[in-house]
């Protein structure tokens, strides 16, 4: 049996999302099996656009990854183009990259396109620290936002916000360097980046540990869609609760946590 629109609008809602919202969307949205009148990932893509349109509204604003990562070691141009520099983290950040809807972050990093009513606000002047002061991350939060995984568990980049807040001992702050191009106009950029440490196998993340304390305390809720799953949380709410685990168990977040 085939998902409806319908049907997906009210597990959206279920999950907790309301008009006028701030949504954040990590997502794997294949996973969910058939969906009526799509036939490819564009669909399902244009589908799930449509979706939390119409649940947030004209007032909300939703936010999807459009990560690039261009200033990374593994890059030998290091050149971020908002326009020309695709990403790779989810189908709804690339449709909308393809089809230049929305604001994207000048973030070379961890870029993000925010579409709806605050697009520009959130996307426009971030900070040069990824996860730092006028981050995407800490707009999320002094907005309260809805953080909405989409075949997903609690797991997401804005708890990576939250461990440097909280200042955890497998993370440093690193300068990375290269190019913005906008517009055919090129400016050399530096960001700082929180890195894990790559000599480090522990300092890896992993969320199961985290997740299943998120369900367990209620902060997570969990919506049942098709073959796959929602879960969600309020970006402060989870902020506090994570911050008082990492106290007590300070690698929760890695895989560390797996083998405690």
């Amino acid at each position: 049996m085939s998902i409806s629109f319908d049907d997906a609008c009210a597990a959206i809602r279920a999950a907790g999302a309301k008009h006028g919202d701030v949504v954040f969307s990590h997502h794997n949205i294949a996973f969910f099996g058939r969906i009526e009148n799509c036939l490819d990932i564009n669909d399902f893509a244009r589908f799930w656009l449509d979706v939390f349109r119409e649940v947030i509204g004209d007032a909300g604003t939703l936010i999807v990854p459009a990560f690039t990562y261009s200033f990374g070691s593994d890059k030998s141009e290091k050149v971020f183009d908002p326009v020309s520099s695709l990403p790779n983290t989810g189908a709804i950040g690339t449709y909308a990259a393809l089809r230049g809807v929305g604001s994207r972050s000048l973030d070379p990093m961890l870029s993000v396109i925010c579409l709806g009513s605050e697009q520009f606000d959130l996307a426009h002047e971030v900070g040069p620290v990824c996860f730092g002061a006028n981050s995407i991350w800490e707009r999320l939060f002094n907005r309260d936002a809805l953080v909405c995984n989409l075949n997903l568990d609690s797991g997401s980049t804005y708890l990576h916000w939250i461990e440097r807040e909280v200042g955890v001992e497998y993370r440093h702050d690193i300068a990375m360097r290269g190019i913005i191009r906008r517009d055919m106009i090129t400016r050399p950029s530096e960001v700082i980046y929180t890195g894990r440490d790559i000599d480090d196998a522990y300092a890896v993340p992993s969320f199961s540990k985290f997740h299943r304390k998120c369900v367990e305390h209620e902060i997570t809720t969990q919506v049942n869609l098709g073959r796959g799953q929602i879960n969600s949380y309020r970006c402060q709410k989870v902020a506090e609760f994570t911050r008082g685990l990492l106290l007590e168990y300070p690698r929760l977040l890695t895989k560390a946590a797996e083998n405690a």
